[in-house]
């Protein structure tokens, strides 16, 4: 073997066991453990329209849309009556930044306009945390008259479904599954009078803000209010002021309770749709929370980061 040959291996030698070597394999950085305070965090959503056949309301997409936007605008602080914030309260208004959008793309990877249509007499009622079995809650599964939740580490599901009540009075419009809840009911029940800004809409719910209000409790938040005797907060978040009950209709600001002004315009009280208009720093913070490392909704947000499958 001749002085060239020899050196001609010895660098093929080198060069081979380089490319073998694992340890120069390039690696993709790791996620932040923590989502970034300015990131747009964007969440697919399905909507189940569950119509109740006896007498089925007309919910057309255009009316879906019209909550889907209801819900950029709340969740990004692009609703013009924030500006309705009292004083007091006014540096404490948050862009959540969460945004929403129908699904494009289906669990099976088919195209989808993130609306499933179907009838049946099954109504809002028949997926409550008042029927202790969830096999037994008919709403949450196709095989008994309601619809299956797409996978809960991708999409926010949505059920649209009839309390049967056509008297106007809605003592429940509508119910969100919090965090950590079973994957085959984890979402939000909403009566279609009350989603949306086009009718058919109940009294003081013609805004979209009970949606608002239902996703929030989806994102881990509570009510602002506490009932407690000693005013002791419940919503486990410092920015909103203790409050002894709810509000509702169109309280005038100020409304004092435990020693402060009550909150009320928060989206988190019980108030008419045009009298909430805020959520605070501190909500934001507690929202943001469950996208973190350990977070209860951590895979929803790493599966659509990386656009899979949206």
């Amino acid at each position: 073997m001749t002085r060239s040959t020899t050196i001609l291996t010895f660098l093929f030698s080198i060069l081979f066991f380089n490319a073998c070597d694992k340890t120069n394999v390039p690696t993709l950085p790791e996620e932040p453990t923590n989502v970034p305070p300015e990131e747009i965090i964007s969440i697919p959503v399905v909507i189940h329209v569950i119509n109740y056949s006896p007498d089925p309301f007309v919910i057309s997409d255009e009316k879906i849309h019209s909550q889907i936007d209801v819900l950029n605008q709340d969740f990004r602080k692009l609703n013009p009556d924030h500006i309705n914030t009292p004083d007091e309260f006014k540096h404490l208004v948050a862009d959540v930044g969460i945004e929403f959008k129908l699904a494009t793309i289906d669990p099976n990877g088919n195209p989808t306009t993130g609306i499933i249509r179907t009838e049946s007499m099954v109504i809002a009622s028949d997926g409550h945390e008042d029927i202790e079995n969830i096999e037994e809650r008919s709403l949450y599964f196709s095989d008994k008259g309601g619809q299956d939740a797409w996978p809960n580490d991708t999409y926010l599901n949505i059920w649209i479904a009839d309390y049967s009540n056509r008297l106007g009075n809605l003592a429940l419009p509508g119910y969100a599954n919090p965090p950590e809840s079973d994957p085959r009911i984890d979402g939000v029940v909403m009566d279609p009078r009350v989603f949306g800004t086009l009718e058919p809409l109940a009294d003081g719910h013609k805004f979209g803000r009970t949606a608002t209000h239902e996703i929030g409790h989806w994102l881990h938040l509570k009510h602002i209010f506490a009932k407690d005797k000693d005013c002791v907060s419940s919503d486990l978040v410092e920015d909103t002021p203790s409050q002894y009950e709810s509000r509702t209709g169109h309280p005038v600001h100020p409304q004092i309770s435990c020693n402060s002004n009550d909150m009320f315009m928060n989206f988190m009280d019980y108030v008419h749709d045009d009298a909430m208009f805020m959520f605070t720093k501190g909500q934001k913070e507690r929202m943001r929370e469950l996208f973190n490392e350990g977070g209860a909704r951590r895979k929803l947000y790493l599966n659509n980061k990386s656009n899979y499958k949206n």
